[in-house]
């Protein structure tokens, strides 16, 4: 679903009308309206006023996958703090994640 898409669908279920939405937001109705029909991008402001009304996470809004950002910055941590290692430390840690990964592409696919 595209966010403007969303963004009229929660306002309708919390039966609130695009008149009273955009004055609690500060903005235009015909504004509103055309971020509800994608023809218009909300500001990062305005996201954020939409996810505080709505009492509902920005990331939930924009459809935003945290597991997969939280994954992404412990690969982003683990390959910024190998960089201070020493060449046998990271041949080390390439031996581990290898063992690693064969455990887990057995354990995955039932191979002895």
């Amino acid at each position: 679903m595209k966010l403007g898409e969303k963004i009229k669908e929660i306002r309708k279920s919390k039966n609130i009308s695009q008149e009273s939405l955009a004055g609690m937001l500060k903005v235009n109705r015909n504004y509103l309206s055309r971020i509800e029909t994608g023809k218009s991008e909300p500001s990062s402001t305005i996201l954020k006023h939409i996810a505080e009304i709505f009492n509902i996470d920005l990331n939930t809004l924009l459809d935003i996958n945290t597991d997969i950002l939280q994954k992404q910055e412990k690969i982003n941590y683990i390959a910024e703090s190998c960089k201070s290692l020493h060449e046998k430390d990271l041949d080390f840690l390439v031996r581990i994640i290898s063992v690693m990964k064969e455990e887990y592409v057995k354990i995955n696919t039932n191979i002895d």
